[in-house]
């Protein structure tokens, strides 16, 4: 059985994902297809598309020294999986107004998955390096209430990460890697305002991923996942490419999204906040196949067509050393099941639905951060 293929057009700026067919000739799978198990945000697809988890540091921060360190640990749960990221964010000022800052994510995964309905679950767990990001801002305007900001993450974290026996390796799902396999470019704008005993802030985010292969122009599973298939057109030969297709096949989409989060300052030596993160994608994820020697991409059975959050937070201010307790809790839509005759089918994945009542407050984020200036 033969299947059309499916390439991804996008563009660097605000603008909707065109979808045409791509080259013909990759085998679908022969065994029955039945629906996609999605457990706890970690079944067959675990991307899903999700606004993260909200949080982000609001309070007086830390002065002095021509060296920021920001240190993040955030552990995540749901009814089945569990997750912890470190991320030290490293950051200086060249000038009042700008900011020049590294991201090195340190991550571990543990959860259950379940490809398929009729298949058996299994406990997996992942850890290391993910990937790394580099950021830019810059205040705008004579009072220095607004910025503009761009990050740039690297795909440094391994994202085809395999368990099972050695004659039967399969894929984990997106939820358990540890990067990407993309490039991924950030635009950020963020204003803030300042009331009495507190004070208001608002941002708007842009996030483009893509790929390349500058030097080698090949992908990079060529001579193993894929070397008995036939290679053909840009997925296999390419230097570039403006859409955030990795090497597995697997597809993200652009997002954008938006935030407003409140700070209570009327306490000496704490800072009160607490902020909704809102988030859409432009465009169905999809997800390569679990099998190694399988290009067979389909659409995401755990892809969210908007997700939230929202994270309360509180700042013990030290001039040296603060410290940043929250905690998040998500909401998104209710997935929608894959289509029965088809699997290939975005269409039910494209709908916006009302949030996922059954799932608030199964899944939480706990982050603790401290910070220090150096030199």
């Amino acid at each position: 059985m033969k299947m059309n293929s499916k390439k991804i057009c996008g563009m660097f700026a605000l603008t909707a994902v065109c979808t045409v067919a791509l080259v013909a000739g990759f085998k679908a799978p022969v065994e029955v297809a039945t629906p996609w198990e999605s457990i706890g945000g970690c079944g067959a697809g675990g991307s899903g598309g999700g606004a993260g988890d909200g949080i982000k540091w609001i309070g007086q921060g830390v002065s002095g020294g021509y060296l920021e360190v920001e240190a993040f640990t955030k552990y995540t749960v749901g009814q089945n999986f569990s997750g912890v990221t470190l991320t030290p964010h490293l950051s200086m000022k060249p000038t009042w107004s700008t900011k020049l800052g590294l991201s090195i994510p340190w991550m571990s995964h543990r959860g259950e998955v379940q490809y398929r309905t009729n298949q058996v679950p299994a406990d997996r767990s992942t850890g290391g390096l993910g990937d790394v990001s580099f950021d830019f801002s810059k205040t705008i305007g004579s009072g220095g209430a607004a910025s503009l900001s761009a990050s740039l993450s690297l795909p440094t974290g391994q994202y085809d990460i395999k368990r099972g026996t050695d004659a039967a390796q399969l894929i984990l799902p997106s939820s358990f890697q540890k990067g990407s396999g993309l490039y991924s470019l950030t635009l950020g704008w963020d204003y803030s305002r300042d009331t009495d005993k507190g004070i208001w802030l608002y941002g708007l985010t842009y996030t483009h991923p893509f790929a390349m292969h500058l030097f080698s122009g090949e992908n990079e599973f060529n001579d193993t996942y894929w070397k008995n298939i036939e290679r053909k057109g840009d997925r296999f030969n390419y230097r570039f490419k403006p859409y955030g297709e990795n090497d597995l096949g697997a597809y993200t989409p652009p997002t954008v999204g938006g935030s407003i989060a409140y700070g209570y300052r009327g306490r000496q030596g704490i800072v009160q906040s607490i902020g909704l993160n809102f988030s859409a994608p432009l465009g169905v994820a999809w997800i390569s196949s679990e099998k190694t020697g399988t290009y067979d991409p389909r659409p995401d059975p755990d892809h969210k067509a908007w997700s939230a959050a929202i994270a309360y937070g509180i700042e013990f201010s030290n001039a040296d050393y603060p410290v940043f307790l929250a905690l998040s809790i998500p909401i998104h839509d209710k997935a929608n099941a894959p289509n029965p005759d088809n699997e290939y089918d975005e269409k039910p994945m494209r709908a916006w639905n009302a949030p996922d009542w059954s799932d608030i407050g199964q899944q939480w984020t706990i982050a603790v951060g401290v910070k220090g200036s150096f030199f």
